[in-house]
């Protein structure tokens, strides 16, 4: 597959945000920034100065809802335009996007739910890359679209953190040498050397990027009968 031609993008101020846990997000953010000529950037802490014209930005679904750290850090990017890409593990989407355009500062031109592999599963990253490129066309676009309302289980908004936290525990093996990594790296800023705070929101982040392997997860028995329900395979772009 060709890149997006860099043409249609002339004098054109494009951003990428990337919000990702396990490594399922960013693995489509680093195909669009290959595509775009242009680098990820995580999502901002600080409000931005500069205004870019499209804000492209990728994250995942959590328990049917955004993750903490998207619903803060949205309101940061500055843009005209936006294009909003929303991973899910196969399990449901919620109404996320619709969700998700209530945080922003700029009008939605583009929107995708994309199936991909789920965080507490060994799936490897399940896109297709072609179905991503109807998204790219639309980066010229100044056409807001109607992003379609979807039903959630009543019970998603319901203390998700803490239904994740009961769900998935994280533990520290004597191969921890406290280098400061997962302290550095958790999104919430709640580890402490391998050490999991009251506010971790389970995006087992500070598992996948140890480099002594020192932090591993186990599912409840409860969780690990919910992963094996069939699996939702839909991928819903949003154009018009």
């Amino acid at each position: 597959m060709q890149n997006y031609d860099p043409i249609h993008r002339q004098k054109m101020v494009i951003s990428l945000y990337c919000f990702s846990g396990s490594g399922h997000s960013r693995a489509i953010a680093d195909y669009l920034a290959k595509q775009l000529e242009i680098t990820v950037e995580p999502l901002p802490d600080e409000e931005m100065e500069d205004r870019s014209e499209v804000a492209l930005v990728v994250f995942p679904v959590y328990s049917q809802n955004l993750p903490d750290p998207v619903k803060i850090r949205l309101p940061k990017i500055k843009a005209q335009r936006f294009i909003l890409i929303a991973t899910y593990g196969r399990m449901s989407f919620g109404n996320v996007l619709q969700e998700a355009a209530c945080f922003i500062q700029g009008r939605v031109i583009a929107a995708a739910y994309v199936p991909t592999g789920h965080t507490y599963l060994s799936e490897g990253n399940l896109f297709e890359v072609e179905q991503l490129r109807p998204l790219l066309e639309k980066i010229g676009s100044d056409q807001a679209i109607t992003l379609k309302p979807f039903p959630k289980n009543i019970f998603a908004n319901f203390f998700p953190n803490i239904r994740s936290r009961l769900g998935v525990k994280i533990e520290r093996s004597e191969q921890c040498n406290e280098c400061g990594l997962c302290t550095l790296n958790c999104p919430m800023k709640t580890m402490n050397n391998g050490r999991i705070g009251h506010h971790c929101i389970r995006c087992l982040r500070c598992v996948n990027s140890c480099p002594q392997q020192a932090l591993t997860f186990r599912l409840s028995p409860f969780l690990k009968g919910y992963l094996k329900r069939p699996k939702e395979e839909r991928f819903l772009l949003f154009l018009n």
